[in-house]
């Protein structure tokens, strides 16, 4: 192969893999958002932003559990074993599944009553083995941003009424 030929056999390499890297991100589907929110809801409970956090949760259930004092230091002590607010990440890389249909369990559950839109589920592993990850249940209302429903710890059902 001549010179001429293998620059552009590295141009076409570099082509195709500026295509394939624009393809896979198109695949996204919101899990990137997703992740984003749950992170930034993380963030506001591993730093005890207590105003940052109650502007993100959409049901009542979830934010009663806020109410209670120890609840609230548990949670606190169990955000901060996932994540760290000093980084501003999760310990290990987070998973969404956008397709994680949440909409039958929260109807009637929402504090504001605007449409479903959306839901999915944000999950970060735990990075002590053999203990369960976080399960974020997010859901975005019409005219609503992105909220959490609620955080569970591995893949626990929660009854919202």
């Amino acid at each position: 192969m001549s010179g001429k030929n293998r620059v552009l056999s590295a141009c076409g390499m570099v082509a195709l893999a500026a295509m394939l890297g624009a393809g896979l991100s198109s695949c996204d589907r919101g899990a990137g958002e997703e992740i984003g929110v749950a992170r930034k809801f993380a963030d506001a409970v591993a730093s005890n932003n207590a105003v940052g956090r109650d502007s993100m949760i959409a049901t009542q259930k979830f934010k009663d559990y806020f109410k209670n004092p120890y609840v609230a230091s548990d949670m606190l002590t169990w955000f901060r074993s996932f994540y760290d607010y000093h980084k501003h990440d999760f310990d290990q890389y987070p998973s969404a599944d956008v397709d994680y249909n949440l909409a039958p369990k929260l109807q009637g559950a929402l504090i504001d009553t605007n449409k479903i839109e959306e839901t999915g589920m944000v999950i970060v592993k735990s990075p002590t083995p053999g203990v369960d990850g976080a399960f974020f249940w997010l859901v975005r209302q019409k005219g609503q941003p992105w909220r959490v429903a609620v955080v569970t710890k591995g893949e626990s059902e929660v009854d919202f009424q």
